[in-house]
């Protein structure tokens, strides 16, 4: 009679004894390291480190894109991308890593290029405050003008294929975040053009979700501000052939080219008393409001109030006597 009464209690402690056995035999997270995918600025630094463990045998997959010490502290070399290594436990553990130049342009200083970014931000995404700028914005067919028929988005506003560019340039430098967060095959849709064959993403959709959550994340804010002054000097270029050398003039029409093209540019331009007078610039683009043939074009009364903030932060940002 008592040994079976104390049969429940034996059988619980040997339960219990087990329980406690498996648990001390259970596998341990396998390391990894704390980035497996980051960027790095030419001559910059940046520190991997595994989990868990004790790395050794670090090594880079090419030493002339970016170097590795022994304790896992990567340099960048020159603009590339590149696999670092390093073994835990006798398990290979990856980090890619991508080398950037810095966001520099090749007409202005960075002080001025910061500048294009905080104005250009404002007035495409950032509710007309300089310097604030939406990163996951997105715009569908016809938001801006009816003239638009393919998806705009970013802190910047691209517009069709250059959208398609901006994710296409997210999808090659940062694979891995792009990957995670294209949760509506994007990639897929990468693979035309969408000045061909107009990207009609509506806002809300599971496409436009994917699409905003690829472009705010930290690599997708980066290809951003990179490709906005990478478009600025695009925008110099073309802009320097029609005359204009000074850097505010050449600004603002650079910012009337990002809404409206090239020609639109020419048009006030060859039009204006002075090319290179900002003040000049200005009355020639409100001629476009005299024009009633043509409808919504980058002088239009519905791009007033944008146009008239790049004005005045033009004068306050950029000295009038700065040169491209």
């Amino acid at each position: 009679m008592n040994q079976a009464k104390r049969t429940p209690l034996a059988f619980f402690i040997a339960c219990l004894f087990l329980g406690i056995l498996f648990l001390s035999q259970a596998p341990v997270h396998a390391a990894s390291l704390n980035k497996i995918q980051t960027s790095v600025y030419v001559n910059r630094t940046v520190q991997l480190s595994p989990t868990s463990g004790t790395a050794s045998g670090w090594k880079s997959s090419n030493s002339s894109i970016a170097t590795v010490s022994g304790s896992g502290l990567v340099r960048g070399i020159r603009k590339g991308t590149c696999t670092i290594s390093c073994t835990v436990n006798g398990k290979t553990l990856k980090c890619t890593m991508n080398v950037r130049r810095k966001q520099t342009s090749r007409f202005v200083s960075n002080a001025y290029a910061k500048v294009w970014l905080n104005l250009l931000g404002a007035v495409e995404s950032g509710s007309q405050t300089y310097g604030r700028r939406n990163y996951s914005a997105f715009a569908g067919p016809g938001a801006n003008s009816p003239n638009e028929i393919s998806c705009t988005a970013g802190a910047y506003q691209e517009y069709g294929e250059n959208l398609r560019q901006l994710l296409k340039a997210i999808k090659k430098q940062y694979p891995y975040s792009f990957k995670g967060r294209d949760t509506a095959n994007i990639a897929d849709d990468l693979s035309y053009s969408w000045d061909s064959r107009p990207y009609t993403v509506s806002p809300g959709s599971a496409k436009a979700k994917a699409i905003q959550n690829i472009i705010s994340c930290n690599a997708g804010k980066f290809v951003q501000d990179l490709r906005a002054i990478e478009l600025l000097d695009a925008y110099l270029t073309n802009i320097k052939t029609l005359g204009v050398t000074n850097l505010r003039s050449a600004m603002f029409m650079a910012e009337c080219y990002h809404l409206g093209g090239f020609a639109a540019v020419r048009r006030v331009v060859n039009r204006a008393g002075n090319k290179n007078k900002l003040a000049s610039l200005r009355v020639s683009l409100y001629k476009d409001q005299s024009d009633n043939v043509f409808s919504y074009q980058i002088g239009d009364k519905i791009y007033y109030t944008r146009h008239e903030l790049i004005y005045k932060w033009l004068r306050q940002y950029i000295p009038a006597s700065a040169r491209i």
